[in-house]
Order: C-alpha cells, then sequence, then structure tokens
C-alpha cells in the first residue's frame, strides 16, 4: 500500500512538472484575414482556424499537457501549410488553389482531422458546409477562357521549342530523385481537365505500372510503378475549344515501399517553370505538399482516379497533342517518325504512325475542379500516306503539337 501511494504522489508530481513544460502557442497579429462571404468564412474559422490562422482559440482540455504538446505541434504545422492570416499576401492563384485543396480534404473527411473534431465537435463539417463552399468556388473566375496573354506566351512559347536543340538534363530534386529520362515512351494511362487551376494534364505510365492497370493490381501499386503528369496551360478559344497551350511543369511517383516509406511509399519529384525544369520547392521537405495533397487518397494508395478502361497497347507511341473541347478530350500520339516530325515541325513522313484516342468526360468523383475521362468514345489510327486517309485523318495531321519537355 505505501508503495502504490508513492507511485501516486510520483506520477502527481510528474505530471504537474510536464505542465511546465509548454511550447509557445502565440498569435501574432492578423495581417490580412481571408475576406471571402460571410457563411465562407464562418465555416472555414470554426474548422480551420484553431490550426490555420493567428487566431487560435484553445479549450481548457487543450491546454493540459500532453494534449497541449499535440495541439502546439498541430497549430506549427498547420501555419506552416496555411495560414489564414496571411491571406492576401498570396496571389490569387494560390489562395484559389488553397480553398479547392481544403474543399477536396473537407470532402474526404482528411481535415479537420479526426482526432481534433472528436473532441471539437464545432469543427465537424456537414454536407450542407460542403455545398456552401462548392457553390462559392464555383462563383471564382474561371482560367478556361480565351486569354490573349496565355495563347500569345504559348505561341512564344512553341516557336522557341522548336528552334531549340534538346535540352540538358535538368538538375536534381531536392530531395534526390534524379529527373526520369526516356518518360517521353512511357504510354497514356489518363488525362485530366484542371479547370480550377486552368490546366490540361496527361499522365504516362512506366511499363511495369501499365501492367499492373491492366491486369487491375493498382491498390497497392507494385514497388517500380513509375508515373508522369505533364500540365500545360489551357489556352481557350471563343468557341469553347481548349488545346495545351503553355507546358507548365512535370511531375513523377515512383513506388518503392522500403525506399520512400516516409512519405506513402512514393517518391514525389517536380520540375517547373516550363522548359527551363527547376526543380520545385525551397528544401527537401517539399514532399509534405504532396502528401497533403494525395492524403485524401489514403484508401487507394494515394492516387486519384483512374480511366474505365486502357486504351488499346500504345507502346513506343509518344504524346503529341492533348485538347477538350464541348465534354470530349482527345490525346494525339505517335511513333518515333511522327513524333520527331511533330518536333521539327516538319510535315509527317509516308508511314508514320499516328493514334487518336477521344473520350466522353465527367466529373472527377475525387476531385472538385476536374474532368476526367469517362467512357472512350472512339479510337482512331493513322498510317500517312497511305490509301485510307480521309477528311478525319487530314483534321487529324492538322492538329498543333503540343511542347514537350
Amino acid at each position: 500500500m505505501v508503495t502504490l501511494k508513492r507511485l501516486f504522489v510520483a506520477a502527481c508530481i510528474i505530471v504537474l512538472a510536464a505542465q511546465l513544460v509548454r511550447p509557445t502557442i502565440d498569435n501574432p497579429p492578423v495581417k490580412a484575414d481571408f475576406s471571402g462571404p460571410a457563411d465562407v468564412k464562418a465555416i472555414l474559422q470554426r474548422a480551420c482556424y484553431n490550426c490555420h490562422s493567428n487566431q487560435t482559440e484553445l479549450a481548457w482540455f487543450d491546454k493540459i499537457v500532453p494534449a497541449y504538446w499535440i495541439v502546439a505541434g498541430h497549430v506549427e504545422d498547420g501555419r506552416a501549410v496555411l495560414n489564414f492570416s496571411d491571406w492576401d499576401s498570396l496571389p490569387a492563384a494560390v489562395r484559389k488553389g488553397k480553398l479547392f485543396e481544403c474543399l477536396n480534404q473537407m470532402t474526404f473527411n482528411t481535415m479537420p482531422l479526426g482526432s481534433y473534431t472528436a473532441v471539437h465537435h464545432e469543427g465537424r463539417i456537414s454536407g450542407e458546409d460542403l455545398a456552401t463552399l462548392r457553390a462559392y468556388l464555383l462563383t471564382l473566375p474561371a482560367p478556361n477562357l480565351a486569354d490573349t496573354a496565355r495563347s500569345g506566351a504559348a505561341m512564344r512559347q512553341f516557336a522557341a521549342w522548336r528552334l531549340s536543340p534538346s535540352a540538358a538534363t535538368p538538375p536534381i530534386s531536392l530531395n534526390g530523385i534524379a529527373f526520369p529520362t526516356g518518360f517521353e515512351d512511357w504510354e497514356v494511362l489518363a488525362t485530366s481537365e484542371r479547370w480550377d487551376n486552368g490546366t490540361l494534364r496527361v499522365i504516362l505510365a512506366n511499363p511495369t505500372a501499365m501492367r499492373a492497370f491492366r491486369n487491375g493490381h493498382t491498390n497497392p501499386w507494385p514497388d517500380s510503378s513509375t508515373f508522369a503528369k505533364i500540365a500545360w496551360d489551357a489556352s481557350a478559344d471563343t468557341a469553347g475549344h481548349i488545346e495545351a497551350g503553355e507546358f507548365k511543369q512535370v511531375e513523377f511517383m515512383i513506388k518503392d515501399r522500403v525506399k520512400y516509406k516516409s512519405t506513402g511509399g512514393w517518391g514525389w519529384a517536380r520540375w517547373v517553370k516550363g522548359l527551363a525544369l527547376q526543380p520545385y520547392g525551397k528544401t527537401a521537405a517539399f514532399t509534405s505538399e504532396c502528401l497533403n495533397c494525395h492524403a485524401p487518397m489514403k484508401d487507394r494508395d494515394l492516387f486519384f482516379s483512374l480511366p474505365p478502361a486502357p486504351v488499346a497497347p500504345t507502346d513506343g507511341y509518344r504524346v503529341i497533342a492533348t485538347s477538350v473541347s464541348h465534354g470530349l478530350t482527345s490525346t494525339l500520339m505517335g511513333d518515333a517518325p511522327a513524333a520527331t516530325a511533330a518536333r521539327s515541325g516538319r510535315p509527317y513522313p509516308d508511314g508514320s504512325n499516328l493514334f487518336l484516342v477521344t473520350w466522353t468526360q465527367k466529373e472527377d468523383p475525387h476531385w472538385f475542379g476536374a474532368n476526367i475521362p469517362a467512357d472512350t468514345l472512339r479510337t482512331v489510327r493513322v498510317t500517312v500516306g497511305s490509301s485510307a486517309m480521309n477528311a478525319l485523318t487530314d483534321s487529324i495531321l492538322t492538329m498543333r503539337p503540343s511542347v514537350l519537355p
């Protein structure tokens, strides 16, 4: 009995002493708070602000160690990712992107954290809250409109691309991943129209990933599966046709459950600034952004939506162009002679082969702000100079190539 009392007293002393070890949670001045509609701001305030602003309000139970230590860590991490108290210091495009990410995190219950809403019931997100946020995001300026500045930048880059020799090997990513060579020969897995940020994207998969996809082994993906996501500005005309404009970036996901255990089993790397191919990020910690964005897909091996079915095998074909028009998305691919001709500006040589696949579109069920393929509408193979040439194949030959790294 004496021993138990002593243990109890010792435990109390330790708990009381621990209360003195308190990381600082301060509330610096608010520089520029979120200024959207009142109903939208109210949702963000009760669901996000305690960790993502300089207006943190601690409940009494948050102030007790060890809970306080956990809260302090969440506040520090949360403000580093997004701080609504610095809202107007962010570029408009970044603010919009953050709001879409917030909505998608909320939709899949990734944020607010379950451990937070378990004791902070006011932070729970309802279906009505999600509807309010969606309605607000739909009012924000749409980037997929005719824009002479965008189209002008795209044409200048296109002209420079055709005149320039092959680019030098880009620098290694900040987390040690070298730029994957030969990815341009990988097969097209899917396309995406990101109307939230005004880009068109094509996702390529290496042979390991394509075999897994065709065999239905995608959750989890096998080690060595690698994906390249190429992104262009969406360049629209007044008739609503959108083609790949200025090349923006290419990013990669590389599966290795052992090597990349600390980052969800995936290696992440991105090269930005168009054809300059500058490694993304300020430090190797940029991968936290990748994980945050993909976190809602934790039950899908961190992978977003897949197409309904693979297109016919296109081994050795390279992407030449991609576009969207009136609810249809199309990607043109070509064999090596065709791809070389497209890059140089010369006519496609007789005997070269092109392959055009067109899908109907649907809203991406895993990302509000994107459209993805629904069903394959048609596939067209063209052998240049053959007797099968017709008006459709002639129109394929006139598609403007998309700038590629």
